[in-house]
């Protein structure tokens, strides 16, 4: 199966699944009488410190059992727990989803019933957005497996017309729906899970670093989103201001016009492969606004990195595939809703706000390191 077509495949095995899992969440909650459920689910959130089970009518807790058993049960408790934030956490996601579109829904009943227009007309004017074309579909097929065979496009071109025609509309109705939040008008009753997110246990083996040291921050790069490359330009000035406390690894990230963004994430990838991400990223940074218009081997001849091994590793993908994979992964367990976004001190850092959330986390991290310098100096002078 060609990438393309496999991205299509999950995407839509990734919608039914989501489907299945809010109909599943949503059932259970709407059975508070289940005690068995609950009663289960109750003592296994206990379990981590009370009775596991009993052996010849002794009672068996974590506490008495040996060393190697208790981290088997210590292991798998906490994969439960892992797979529980996620669920909740894509629960989450599928309410937002449903608010923005019954919102929607009903804005697009009133204002008909009230003007005499067709529901699309309506819609055309609150989503504002233009349909993908087969040119961006090209784009996209080539960027996403630039050794496919230019002949197979046409097998799989409306396809892929339809994902892209799908994405435009969904940034528009979260920029239109953005609106309603922000006036009060639509809330969400459900709380965001909370995360606690510990860099050094999440998979970043392989993806972009600026220090060869372990990295304490995850950076997620979606170079075309709004407002996301100038302030993944106050991120760099930060990188040089607070050296040695913010370790970021760069996750790139094409959520956003994803025909143009994915040759971006992998254009990426390979200058890290080939040794210089930093200066790829700088070039790509340095465009600002116009860099949708970019040809990422433009970019390159701003770099020092070889444009024939460029082109090579662009033209191979050998092992992008498996990094873009890992990106979707970390997404999904941060809990990413937007970009840009930062994961530091074991928090989800995203939105409008973002530079003046990673300040006061960069603060507290200063002032944790002073007061250790602090404490070591006065022990070591002792």
């Amino acid at each position: 199966m060609e990438p393309c077509r496999k991205s299509i495949f999950w995407g839509a095995l990734g919608g039914l699944s989501a489907t299945v899992l809010t109909w599943g969440f949503l059932h259970l909650f709407a059975q508070p009488h289940d005690t068995e459920l609950q009663t289960e689910r109750d003592s296994l959130d206990r379990s981590a410190d009370g009775v596991l089970f009993s052996f010849q009518g002794r009672s068996i807790g974590v506490s008495q059992l040996p060393d190697d058993l208790k981290k088997s049960f210590e292991r798998a408790y906490e994969t439960r727990q892992e797979v529980k934030r996620e669920a909740n956490l894509q629960l989450y996601k599928e309410i937002d989803k449903i608010a923005r579109l019954y919102a929607l829904e009903k804005t697009v009943a009133l204002q008909v019933a009230e003007t005499q227009k067709k529901k699309s007309e309506i819609e055309a004017e609150l989503l504002n957005f233009k349909d993908a074309t087969d040119q961006a579909a090209r784009q996209l097929y080539e960027a996403s497996d630039p050794s496919a065979p230019r002949s197979e496009f046409y097998s799989v071109k409306d396809q892929l017309v339809s994902y892209l025609t799908e994405v435009r509309r969904r940034e528009a109705l979260e920029i239109w729906s953005n609106t309603l939040q922000a006036s009060g008008s639509l809330e969400l009753k459900l709380s965001r899970p909370e995360t606690v997110l510990d860099v050094a246990k999440l998979p970043t083996e392989g993806l972009p670093q600026e220090t060869s040291d372990t990295p304490n921050a995850i950076v997620f790069v979606d170079y075309l989103c709004d407002g996301c490359v100038s302030n993944l330009v106050e991120v760099a000035q930060r990188l040089e201001e607070h050296r040695g406390l913010f370790k970021p690894v760069y996750v790139p990230f094409p959520y956003t016009q994803p025909e143009i963004s994915m040759g971006l994430a992998r254009a990426s990838l390979c200058a890290h492969v080939l040794g210089d991400f930093s200066s790829f990223h700088m070039a790509a940074l340095t465009k600002g606004e116009l860099l949708s218009k970019v040809s990422v081997f433009e970019l390159i001849r701003q770099t020092k990195i070889n444009s024939t091994a460029f082109r090579r590793c662009w033209k191979s993908g050998e092992g992008l595939t498996q990094l873009l994979s890992m990106a979707q992964s970390l997404a999904r367990k941060t809990g990413l809703m937007r970009t840009p976004a930062i994961v530091f001190q074991g928090e989800l850092l995203e939105g409008p706000h973002l530079i003046e959330q990673l300040d006061e986390a960069l603060s507290r991290g200063a002032e944790h390191a002073a007061r250790l310098t602090k404490r070591y100096g006065n022990t070591k002078s002792r």
